[in-house]
């Protein structure tokens, strides 16, 4: 049996994932490969593997006072800026404009601004499914005022700007950002500010078969669990740690995951969108 290597990523906010895989005793490092079309099921694994780590972005750094904004294009704006360019060129100028948009704000409201943005010409259905749609782009912002956020775009008619409102896991939220960027070779599904914290990542040799259940603390909240799957990841486990126990007037009390009850979705009177919808494992 080969070496089984267990990763453990912990974010700021809690959320905690491992993954498991076995790897050989005498393992050495894959030679780069010449860039080639993608599979279908390269694609979605791509949009997997961004997706996961936008959440980890966005699990280490937003909060409720955050924003989650769409930006879209006034038919002039749109015709001047896009004019003459199919449809892989309007998607990466979206790009370049989202990072227009990223050190605009940053100038307005100063250095601290933390953002994450996306370009797009997808929308979700409720039911799941993709549709074609006029380009728009999604960021979320923390450290700027919605004044600063609406100041900061001027080529659109319509700045849609919401809070984030408290989310025990912002999953969800990454999956519905990165689902939606359609997929174009050498182009990232994301941009974000540079002073964006990471999570904390420790790596370790573990015994026993890399196909065992990945075992989390009693008490543990379980938000998604991927078994064995050839050709992927061996293990996945995303959760929320037990809470440490707080001792008032002689007892102990304990609350593991959302303090407002979200139970890891949108909170009452939050973006409107349901971001859970769009969560895959």
């Amino acid at each position: 049996m080969g070496k089984v290597m267990e990763r453990r990523y912990k974010c700021k906010n809690g959320v905690t994932e491992v993954t498991r895989y076995a790897v050989g005793e005498n393992a050495k490092i894959r030679p780069r490969y010449r860039k080639a079309k993608s599979t279908e099921a390269k694609r979605e694994e791509n949009h997997m593997r961004a997706a996961r780590e936008l959440a980890r972005v966005l699990n280490c750094n937003a909060t409720p006072e955050g924003w989650f904004v769409m930006l879209d294009y006034a038919p002039k704006s749109y015709d001047k800026i896009f004019a003459g360019m199919d449809e892989d060129q309007i998607l990466r100028e979206a790009k370049r404009q989202g990072s227009l948009f990223l050190r605009r704000l940053k100038r307005i409201a100063g250095t601290e601004v933390k953002c994450v943005v996306t370009a797009s010409d997808r929308e979700m259905q409720e039911d799941g499914t993709l549709i074609p749609c006029r380009i728009h782009n999604h960021v979320v912002v923390m450290g700027a005022t919605e004044e600063q956020i609406r100041k900061a775009w001027k080529l659109g008619e319509c700045v849609d700007v919401r809070h984030l409102y408290r989310q025990a896991d912002y999953t969800p939220l990454a999956v519905y950002m990165v689902m939606q960027v359609r997929s174009i070779q050498d182009m990232k599904k994301y941009q974000t500010t540079r002073n964006m914290e990471k999570p904390k990542v420790e790596d370790r040799v573990v015994k026993g078969d890399p196909c065992d259940e990945i075992r989390v603390q009693t008490g543990a909240k379980v938000l998604d669990r991927m078994t064995y799957k050839q050709g992927s990841v061996v293990q996945y486990v995303r959760y929320l740690p037990r809470a440490k126990a707080e001792k008032r007037g002689g007892h102990k009390k304990t609350d593991c995951g959302s303090t407002d009850g979200s139970n890891g979705q949108i909170a009452e009177g939050g973006t409107g969108y349901d971001f859970s919808a769009a969560s895959w494992g």
